[in-house]
């Protein structure tokens, strides 16, 4: 039998990926992460609005009405936003908050399509049918202004949450 080296002997610790580690971020670091869930709360419970009312004005109306395509479409965009804010609290780190970034510039690309649509065809298009947005009583300038509204709030909230990310990155 040969003889072994003290080398070849000792084991070095298994290498895994510093991703994968239990990681404890400074109090400033978290300070600022729930600063920015917190927000994102308010632009989730604010986008929401104009469909939880009328979800509630449909629950309460006496003869039996349906609700409209957008207001599922609306909910389940919450939902999803609220998925993001979640996996932005639960796993507090740089990547978090860019995928974070990166839902919310979806959830912009969207506005921006549903806002130019609703400005340029003046009421009369087959997306604004779909959606039954037609069938509203709100006119159709106030629901593009709507659109630039939450269009506004997820653009600064993506702006900051993704240069802290930035900056949380370069700083590791």
């Amino acid at each position: 039998m040969a003889a072994t080296s003290p080398e070849t002997t000792t084991k070095s610790p298994p290498k895994s990926s510093r991703r994968f580690l239990h990681t404890q971020w400074g109090a400033e670091r978290r300070k600022i992460v729930w600063i920015l869930a917190g927000t994102m709360l308010a632009e989730i419970l604010l986008q929401l609005i104009p469909a939880l009312r009328s979800a509630f004005l449909g629950l309460q109306a006496t003869e039996d009405s349906q609700l409209n395509r957008w207001v599922y479409y609306m909910l389940l965009a919450g939902v999803i936003q609220l998925g993001l804010l979640g996996y932005m609290i639960l796993l507090m780190d740089w990547a978090t908050l860019w995928a974070a970034t990166i839902g919310n510039l979806l959830f912009i690309a969207a506005y921006a399509g549903l806002f130019a649509i609703l400005i340029l065809s003046k009421g009369e298009n087959e997306v604004i049918s779909y959606f039954q947005l037609d069938l509203e009583q709100a006119p159709t300038g106030k629901q593009a202004m709507w659109c630039l509204v939450c269009m506004l709030m997820l653009i600064a909230q993506s702006f900051f949450s993704g240069r802290y990310a930035r900056r949380w990155k370069r700083d590791k």
